[in-house]
């Protein structure tokens, strides 16, 4: 019986211990719960206020939207005045050009040459009887003699035979070839010319009266240079580009640049000149109208032209069957820039 309730004593000591053990863990749990519900009070009092933080962002942000506006307008209105600056630019460009070919036109009219480099004028036709005796007339009009005319017929099937064979000056020489195109003609003016300086001049143009004189100083006072070009005059700018037409007469005159240059033509073919027997001075006979362009790049690869302040020739818009901008445009287009790229 002693034994017995000994053995009753002692578990009942055992469940007293692990009743005080797990009061004392709710105690411990009721803490730790107390503490963590505090925390999150705290993290929901912090969230609130990050709350109304980001709504007075938001707040601020919609009170510059106005002055956003603001900007927009002012960037547009920059651009716009930027736009203007530039062509206020371009034409402060044309008004020094145009001042400095005055200038130099005057001078040159009273300058005396007493003797200069012969000039030979290439000029390819193709039924433009009609036209041609007008082109004709201004090369043998120029104030400076020492010239020959090489006319280049590319098969004309018109009365241009008979208009050639009607030209009674001894500084006029022709041929006849195939139906090859303008710069293949050009070459075969190339093969036959017999002057120390070479320009061109196409037969719905017309040549400014001192321009083989401006040649003849440049190339006779200046050995070192190789190729030259000069300003000429668009009777219509507007109908360059096959549009309506309309415009003033302007005088095209660029200064050299051979980026510029990689990118568009900076000058006609009839206000080019160049020494003969150049390597470069060959047409691409795959060309149809950007021959010029091509023979530019090509004379300027290695040494830069002189530019003269003077105005080449009259570059004429209304002639019929013209071939800038035609079909073949965009190849011819793509062809030169491929093949002068850096």
């Amino acid at each position: 019986m002693a034994e017995e309730l000994a053995r009753l004593r002692t578990v009942v000591e055992e469940q007293a211990r692990t009743i005080e053990a797990l009061v004392a863990s709710r105690e411990h749990m009721t803490q730790w719960l107390t503490d963590h519900g505090k925390a999150i009070e705290d993290h929901s009092r912090g969230l609130g206020d990050h709350g109304k933080e980001f709504f007075g962002i938001n707040e601020r942000i919609s009170a510059l939207e106005p002055l956003k506006e603001a900007l927009r307008h002012n960037n547009d209105w920059l651009a716009g005045h930027t736009t203007a600056l530039e062509g206020l630019h371009i034409r402060t460009d044309g008004l020094e050009s145009a001042e400095s070919v005055h200038v130099f036109t005057q001078w040159l009219g009273q300058l005396e040459l007493s003797t200069g480099p012969k000039i030979s004028v290439i000029m390819p036709t193709h039924n433009r009887a009609g036209l041609l005796p007008r082109a004709v007339a201004s090369v043998l009009t120029q104030a400076y003699p020492n010239l020959e005319l090489v006319i280049v017929d590319d098969a004309s099937s018109d009365e241009t035979p008979e208009v050639i064979a009607g030209f009674d000056d001894p500084r006029v020489r022709s041929i006849r070839t195939g139906h090859g195109g303008v710069c293949a003609a050009r070459n075969a003016g190339l093969d036959v010319a017999t002057g120390e300086v070479i320009t061109y001049l196409d037969d719905d143009n017309t040549m400014h009266p001192l321009w083989l004189k401006a040649l003849a100083w440049a190339f006779g006072k200046h050995p070192e240079v190789e190729a030259a070009y000069g300003g000429f005059v668009i009777d219509d700018i507007e109908r360059v580009h096959r549009g309506a037409g309309g415009s003033l007469p302007r005088l095209m005159l660029r200064p050299y640049s051979r980026e510029v240059l990689l990118k568009e033509n900076l000058a006609d073919i009839s206000a080019v000149g160049h020494r003969a027997g150049l390597p470069a001075a060959r047409f691409d006979e795959s060309l149809r109208e950007m021959g010029d362009w091509d023979l530019l790049c090509a004379l300027t690869a290695e040494r830069e032209p002189m530019v003269i302040p003077a105005i080449a020739c009259f570059y004429s818009t209304d002639a019929p069957d013209r071939l800038s901008h035609g079909p073949t445009y965009d190849a011819d287009f793509a062809k030169v820039r491929g093949k002068h790229a850096l």
